[in-house]
């Protein structure tokens, strides 16, 4: 009896539906246009490249973007010797996004805090990554502005 519950319960499990927000979606058919960028050049970049990712560049609905950023790494504790501890790293953005005659600026903000490792390559590695998830969390954001918009 305990078996046949175990395999229905890994049959649900399994079999739970999910599927990617984005996944074949074919009401957000978009062509995202960068016609200016600012600020931190490597978030800048990063952020390009997840909008092309998901911009459509066959689609006729054309959003045109100027992008602004900001990258801080900000001290927040130090130990003893005076060597940090913790850093806050923090994305701001900033977006004018434009479709036809609407236009509408939007601000996002993502705030993460870490503790400094010893290694200074694995903290560099570390704090790419950081900023890779938050170009993507950005992307998402900006997506469901967008839909607003149209």
């Amino acid at each position: 009896m305990k078996n046949i519950i175990l395999i229905t319960f890994l049959f649900f499990i399994h079999s739970c539906g999910y599927t990617s927000v984005y996944k074949n979606s074919n009401n957000q058919d978009y062509k995202m246009v960068i016609t200016e960028m600012s600020g931190d050049r490597e978030l800048n970049n990063l952020i390009k490249n997840q909008i092309n990712l998901y911009s459509n560049n066959n689609s006729l609905n054309i959003f045109n973007l100027i992008v602004k950023t900001k990258f801080e790494k900000l001290v927040l504790s130090k130990e003893k010797t005076g060597s940090v501890a913790n850093y806050e790293l923090t994305a701001n953005s900033e977006f004018i996004i434009s479709f036809g005659e609407k236009s509408k600026t939007t601000a996002f903000t993502e705030t993460i805090n870490i503790n400094k490792k010893t290694d200074t390559f694995e903290q560099d590695l570390y704090e790419k990554n950081i900023k890779r998830n938050f170009a993507s969390s950005i992307r998402e954001k900006l997506i469901s502005e967008i839909a607003t918009l149209k």
